[in-house]
């Protein structure tokens, strides 16, 4: 360990590569585990990728992407959003993930607190902890639908919090935190002085309610950063394209370092991004509304076998209680060896995780139906 910077040596490992290594062991297995859509890119988003190589675009662009494409998402955020930024205040990364780390890297010194939603998204804790940051979980509730509640946010506040983090809708829970809520929040990170990230990368996968964006508070643009991407939306995710607006200041640190780390986003994605943004939406529909049946038919079947599960608003997630039947990693163990069904355990999203398993829906219904019938056996 003598190579490794102290700060990587502190962070906390990571459990998810020893349980993909268990899981990759088995054959024959239902997968309700991955993070990503099953769904192919959509034939318009393709063929656009198709030309754009045809046509040359495989050299390098400007470290914070097209010009082109951060016209569109300016517009798209202004339409969709109710933002206002600059094309200056925009730039396109290799995923949501990496706009994410770029973020961290520039706002956080070693020893300052960042606060995350717990159960959460893991790349917040992990990336946090290797920059030598303080990371502060929040426990999300399942009596409050997962939902961040300004008043736990307020009792995590101390002189060192610089940042907060929040997802909406969220992985792995699908909770989404409500607009009441999200201004309370912009409200305390003004009187506090805090900086919000918020990440939304699943903003186009909601059901039964509206998205709302904290950065569209306009007091909110001097101390926030939006990321988002076409990974879930569109069905993009090896593309590997991304973008974060918001605060000038951060987003052109963001740029800076990302053209000596990866340099810019892929050329080829950049112009099959801008035609998802200004292609026919109705793909984006259809698939929402097929998660949205797999969502229903999930969670009925779940709690009728008598696993308690809160009806996720959004993303493509479930996150059952199983804690009547053993730990997160002894469900998951069991579910993987006696019902051939791999899902998440609840622990690899925090501390708070434990007892809940996270369950996708990007799979078929059929594949779902026969997963749900191998577990209902094993319960």
């Amino acid at each position: 360990m003598k190579w490794i910077a102290d700060t990587v040596k502190s962070a906390p490992p990571s459990v998810l590569d020893k349980l993909l290594e268990i899981a990759s062991e088995y054959t024959d297995v239902i997968s309700l585990g991955l993070g990503e859509p099953d769904f192919d890119t959509p034939d318009h988003i393709i063929q656009a990728g198709i030309n754009a190589l045809k046509e040359g675009a495989t050299h390098y662009t400007s470290n914070f992407g097209n010009l082109e494409l951060r016209e569109a998402i300016q517009e798209k955020l202004k339409k969709d959003n109710n933002i206002t930024v600059g094309t200056d205040e925009i730039m396109c990364s290799m995923g949501a993930g990496t706009a994410i780390d770029l973020f961290m890297r520039v706002v956080l010194n070693p020893g300052e607190e960042v606060i995350v939603q717990d159960p959460g998204y893991f790349n917040y804790i992990y990336i946090g902890a290797y920059l030598g940051a303080e990371v502060v979980p929040i426990h999300v509730k399942e009596e409050n639908d997962f939902s961040l509640n300004p008043a736990d946010l307020k009792e995590h506040i101390t002189d060192k919090t610089k940042v907060v983090v929040i997802n909406s809708p969220a992985n792995p829970t699908g909770s989404i935190i409500p607009e009441k809520y999200l201004r309370e929040i912009a409200d305390i990170a003004i009187k506090n002085d805090l900086l919000v990230l918020t990440d939304e990368i699943y903003e186009k996968l909601i059901y039964d309610e509206s998205h709302f964006s904290i950065l569209s508070v306009p007091e909110m643009k001097e101390r926030c950063v939006l990321v988002n991407g076409f990974s879930k939306a569109y069905a993009m995710t090896g593309w590997r394209i991304g973008y974060a607006a918001g605060c000038k200041e951060i987003i052109e640190k963001m740029g800076n370092i990302q053209a000596y780390s990866g340099i810019c986003p892929p050329g080829v994605s950049q112009k099959a991004a801008l035609a998802a943004l200004q292609g026919d939406q109705k793909c984006v529909e259809d698939m929402r509304k097929e998660y949205d049946k797999r969502r229903k038919y999930l969670v009925e079947r779940l709690n009728t076998m008598g696993i308690p599960t809160v009806m996720p608003k959004g993303a493509f997630y479930a996150f059952p209680n199983i804690s009547e039947y053993g730990t997160s990693e002894q469900v998951w163990k069991l579910f993987l060896d006696k019902a051939h069904v791999s899902t998440s355990p609840g622990t690899i999203f925090g501390g708070h995780g434990e007892g809940y398993l996270r369950f996708s829906y990007a799979n078929s219904l059929e594949n779902i139906g026969k997963a749900l019938d191998n577990i209902e056996e094993v319960v």
